[in-house]
């Protein structure tokens, strides 16, 4: 059970283009049936178009860019996204699973609860937790150690199906 990111970017993209094109029409169309000069002149765009050829640069340049585009789209599309949900180790009648914001709050709370921290904060993959935490102490000493231990036993009670590799880094923050 893992969810990943829907890539909604490229569909947002090309429903605003598409959108923008549909209202330049329905705007020249309503223009037309209210007897008044339309914004687009569909004779001279008709009158544009006979006049291109096949083997014309302004026709080889416009389809280059639009298969350019499609590819691109395309790639977007089908390439895997960030995993949102981070499979749990399961039984053989269970699934379940923990969202990275989930996880990424969850451990920034136990490294914040480790004395000598005053903030922390979390970054969550499916591979790796990267927690920064920052001490009002000149010298922090094993707090890196001691917030890694936090971490791991935190995630040993969570039970993910592939434990995270823990990264800890500290910065002493001078009052």
């Amino acid at each position: 059970m893992i969810r990943r990111h829907r890539r909604v970017l490229p569909a947002r993209i090309v429903a605003l283009l598409l959108l923008a094109a549909m209202v330049v029409l329905v705007m020249a169309c309503v223009q037309l049936l209210l007897g008044q000069p339309p914004l687009i002149s569909f004779g001279a765009l008709a009158a544009a178009g006979a006049a291109l050829q096949w083997g014309s640069s302004a026709v080889l340049a416009a389809g280059v860019v639009a298969a350019v585009l499609g590819l691109v789209l395309l790639a977007c599309a089908w390439t895997r996204g960030a995993a949102t949900v981070l499979p749990l180790a399961t039984t053989e009648y269970t699934s379940a699973g923990a969202t990275r914001q989930s996880l990424r709050r969850s451990i920034a709370t136990v490294a914040h609860t480790v004395d000598g921290v005053h903030t922390a904060t979390a970054t969550v993959t499916p591979r790796r937790v990267r927690a920064t935490v920052t001490t009002p102490l000149r010298d922090p000493g094993d707090l890196r150690e001691q917030v890694s231990a936090a971490i791991e036993e935190h995630l040993g009670a969570i039970a993910l199906a592939r434990t995270p590799r823990t990264t800890v880094r500290v910065t002493s923050r001078s009052n």
